[in-house]
């Protein structure tokens, strides 16, 4: 039996997240032994948890913070003992290099981001370091692939073994209303929401200028913003600017996004950026119509007109036309929605990643490449 080690170092519930609650919930019992290893006080320790064949350990000592001495001392003392076979990290350097040093005979990482990439020397010596401390790198999307080529990753190091999720249940008309209600959104009102971290990138501000145009031309419209960050004081003040409150509806962290997803009408990325979406795939899940930005992973996941509409990065305007006619055309937001369901299913269920990412296993668990 193979001994896998996954390693996050968030301690919340993101894309690198779910990515792991979808592979603990499918992957092969019968050939892998799986520990996972957590920041203390991490919101995903009570789902892992909930796995009560997965080894749970949660430490002190691993932080954000890219690099810890500490973190690397405590993780190569772990890793001796524990013996996995292969070692793979979301985000975290540390156990990386930790791994390293305890001679784990296979090292990979995800990257669940699209990174810009560095130039001159800064980009020779991240390319040295990166081809040196990771044997392998999992990529979600050919968009990551060619992203972590373009930072000098080897290209014989890169697997493309995508990404996928457990399809959201889908609840009663009568829930999705009783949803609706609490958030106080009529019957007859249209509800738009986006999910993620209130992060830049993320694009929220443009999507706040969306529904500034929407609500000047459709006015029974409400809009939904999931999550929490850095960026909700500002954002709420933009807000407030805009005279929107009585139209964009905070809901802060969401555990669990089944309630909302099923009572939202129109789900909308606004990111600058996408490895692949998550979020996305779960709105695809419950054939929801999409409005997503035209970057990175969205446009390989959304075809235009067809299971989806595509709009520029911060192109507010573009994205209120979106809405506007998925407003006026239910139609065509019937379609494209039913169309994303079908996508999804075929290509992009947790099953089918969590083989492929199998594959990548058994392929690599001969030993480390060539730099």
């Amino acid at each position: 039996m193979m001994h896998i080690v996954q390693v996050l170092s968030d301690s919340i519930i993101n894309d690198a997240g779910k990515y792991l609650l979808n592979y603990l919930s499918c992957f092969d019992r019968a050939m892998f032994q799986v520990t996972v290893i957590l920041p203390t006080g991490s919101k995903l320790s009570n789902s892992v948890s909930a796995f009560s064949d997965v080894a749970l350990i949660e430490s002190p000592h691993i932080t954000e913070k890219p690099y810890s001495k500490q973190c690397i001392s405590h993780l190569k003392d772990l890793f001796l003992k524990i013996k996995p076979n292969i070692l793979h990290t979301h985000s975290c350097p540390s156990a990386c290099i930790a791994g390293k040093k305890a001679n784990v005979r296979v090292v990979l990482a995800t990257q669940h981001r699209i990174l810009a990439p560095e130039h001159g020397f800064k980009s020779l010596l991240y390319s040295v370091l990166n081809n040196f401390i990771y044997d392998y790198y999992i990529a979600v999307s050919e968009t990551a692939a060619l992203n972590l080529a373009d930072s000098g990753v080897a290209p014989h190091k890169i697997k493309i073994a995508g990404t996928g999720v457990t399809p959201v249940r889908r609840l009663s008309s009568e829930a999705a209303f009783y949803t609706r209600h609490r958030f106080g959104v009529k019957d007859d009102e249209m509800l738009f929401g986006i999910f993620g971290r209130l992060d830049a990138d993320k694009g929220h501000k443009y999507y706040i200028k969306a529904a500034w145009q929407v609500l000047k031309e459709y006015p029974a419209a409400k809009f939904l913003i999931v999550g929490d960050g850095s960026l909700e004081q500002e954002l709420k003040e933009r807000i407030i600017r805009y005279g929107l409150e009585d139209n964009v509806i905070f809901t802060g962290f969401v555990d669990d996004i089944t309630e909302l997803l099923n009572a939202i009408d129109v789900v909308v990325n606004a990111s600058e950026s996408e490895a692949m979406s998550l979020s996305l795939l779960e709105a695809m899940s419950l054939s929801k119509p999409i409005i997503a930005t035209r970057v990175g992973g969205n446009s390989e996941l959304i075809t235009d007109n067809e299971d989806g509409i595509l709009v520029n990065y911060a192109d507010s305007t573009s994205m209120a036309l979106a809405m506007l006619r998925l407003i006026c055309n239910p139609d065509f937001a019937s379609v494209i929605g039913d169309a994303a369901g079908q996508k999804m299913l075929q290509h992009y269920t947790a099953p089918k990643a969590v083989t492929r990412l199998e594959d990548v296993y058994k392929e690599i668990s001969k030993g480390r490449p060539s730099i």
